[in-house]
């Protein structure tokens, strides 16, 4: 168990926290930020107001299949597309004041790495050559595969891509989608060898990981790992004969070399970029924390683990840190899952100009899909962003104002003890990564506001007990709410003079210690803060 800072506290932990790379086809849409970034980003500021050292990384997915479907149908180049979708995400992750350390997109180095990682699993017997068949377009004379293909699962029947099925989560085998007319599905099949990894080979070494390990998975994914494991396992494609992506020549120089499947290459981008944000190809990490989309949960059960045992069985150059994945459900627009493909999108850039930054991430986090899927109604966030948000800030700003100028070290009534504790322990029960859920911190932070607005209304100014425990209820959201709402954790260090929170994480360690200075008087903006006071992520390093 995680041992929270004033509860029996122990000693700094290195946790490592990444979400899964966008593909570089479009900017972030709502569906994204609800899910695994936002998420991840409350998840790295929580573990830093523990105390926690976190390192926080991921990049662009710039080898996905999507990128090269996405900018055929737009008329661009693959490489114009993915260098546009890497500025708006990049911008995008700036307005939502997601503090990564390390944002990037793949580079010559980057590639070595991959290639030399999975080229030493190839060298150590990890793969197995496999004559599949593929939809082949004779025309062109190529072979379709992942995004290129779609069809009806042979499963639930959705609609689906090639590799796994978005609505029910488990993976398709290469040539299997149900045909749908008119599309590469249906095109004829052709025989042809790739390496696979075959994961019925290696399904001791899964078992033995999931039964040793004490992490709980989200039922999602549970789900996914039980249905897949009550069956054969499958195999899965390590490359593809296709020129797009990190090719490698291990069938020999007279043959046409194959591309890394990107979807395995994930695993090997989140070891690469990690170890870049810590400045250590081995540095000490005791958990790793993912978060991703339940469409990536197979990926990360099954070929993710795989991957990582059979390196750290090779003495390759991986840690094995206890390994955490947290998944979301989908984001729904409107009762359709939010697509880039589709155009069913409310782009996060948007939203965020339109909104303001804080107010975005704690109805995003409030409705956050975490468990089952969720619904986003705009006429129903501006409702609930004025009625939990912006109402009681005005009544706390208001009804605090007559305190200016007055200290904060006095001793709290006994009403504001205990209101102080209750609300520290309900933030702390969300930030515990045992059961760690951003949804539950928005709310948290919704009725520490909801409390400190009912009190302001009538507050006893002349009362000591009354005042400095109004102002202290105040001062524990600097640090209590940081990793949902940071400008508004800024805007309390403004009032009480104290250090800002930019780039520098309040500790709960020091939540006992009053500011030094007399409370100066709250002033939360009305309008959208577009550049406010909170971390803006440079997209680079910041280490």
């Amino acid at each position: 168990m995680n041992e929270l800072p004033g509860a029996g506290a122990s000693a700094r932990r290195h946790i490592n926290v990444t979400f899964s790379p966008p593909t570089p086809n479009g900017d972030l849409h709502l569906g994204h930020l609800a899910g695994p970034v936002l998420n991840s980003d409350i998840c790295a500021r929580s573990q830093k107001i523990l105390g926690h050292d976190v390192a926080f990384a991921t990049s662009t997915d710039d080898n996905q299949t999507y990128v090269v479907t996405t900018a055929e149908r737009l008329g661009v180049t693959p490489e114009a597309l993915i260098q546009h979708a890497l500025d708006s995400v990049t911008k995008s992750l700036e307005l939502a004041g997601v503090d990564v350390d390390l944002f990037e997109r793949p580079d010559a180095d980057y590639t070595d790495f991959v290639r030399e990682f999975f080229t030493q699993l190839w060298m150590h017997d990890a793969f197995d050559l496999r004559e599949v068949e593929l939809p082949y377009d004779a025309e062109t004379g190529e072979y379709k595969a992942e995004a290129f293909v779609t069809g009806r699962c042979p499963t639930c029947l959705a609609h689906a891509r090639a590799g796994v099925c978005e609505a029910c989560g488990l993976y398709n085998l290469p040539g299997v989608l149900l045909p749908v007319t008119d599309t590469a599905s249906a095109l004829p099949r052709k025989p042809v060898s790739i390496w696979v990894l075959d994961l019925e080979r290696h399904r001791s070494l899964i078992t033995n990981w999931y039964r040793t390990t004490d992490v709980q998975l989200r039922p999602d994914l549970a789900k996914v790992v039980t249905d897949t494991l009550a069956g054969r396992l499958p195999y899965i494609p390590i490359t593809y004969p296709t020129a797009w992506g990190i090719t490698v020549d291990w069938d020999g120089p007279d043959i046409q070399p194959q591309a890394i499947n990107a979807w395995p290459e994930i695993y090997v981008g989140h070891v690469y970029w990690l170890q870049q944000a810590r400045l250590d190809s081995r540095a000490d990490c005791d958990e790793l924390v993912q978060f991703i989309g339940i469409d990536n949960g197979f990926y990360n059960a099954f070929i993710y683990v795989t991957l990582s045992l059979l390196a750290a069985r090779h003495g390759m150059p991986v840690a094995l840190p206890r390994t955490r994945t947290i998944t979301n459900q989908y984001y729904m627009l409107e009762g359709r899952k939010f697509s880039t493909s589709k155009g069913d999108v409310r782009w996060a850039k948007d939203y965020l100009e339109d909104v303001g930054r804080d107010r975005a991430r704690f109805v995003l986090a409030l409705t956050s899909p975490e468990l089952q899927q969720a619904e986003f109604s705009e006429p129903i966030a501006a409702r609930t962003i004025e009625a939990r948000y912006d109402a009681p800030l005005r009544t706390i700003v208001e009804g605090l104002t007559p305190l200016t100028g007055r200290s904060v070290e006095g001793a709290p009534s006994p009403w504001w003890k205990a209101a102080i504790q209750a609300s520290r322990q309900r933030f702390e029960d969300a930030y515990r990564l045992e059961n760690f859920s951003v949804r539950k911190a928005a709310e948290a932070l919704a009725l520490h506001l909801e409390v400190l607005a009912l009190r302001c209304e009538n507050l006893a100014t002349d009362d000591e007990g009354e005042a400095c425990g109004a102002l202290q209820f105040l001062w524990t959201l600097r640090t209590l709410g940081w990793p949902v709402a940071p400008d508004l954790a800024e805007h309390i260090s403004t009032a009480f003079g104290a250090a800002s929170t930019v780039g520098k994480a309040p500790l709960l360690a020091d939540l006992d210690t009053a500011p030094g200075s007399h409370f100066r008087g709250l002033t939360v903006p009305a309008a959208p803060e577009t550049a406010g006071p909170a971390e803006m992520s440079s997209a680079h390093h910041k280490r």
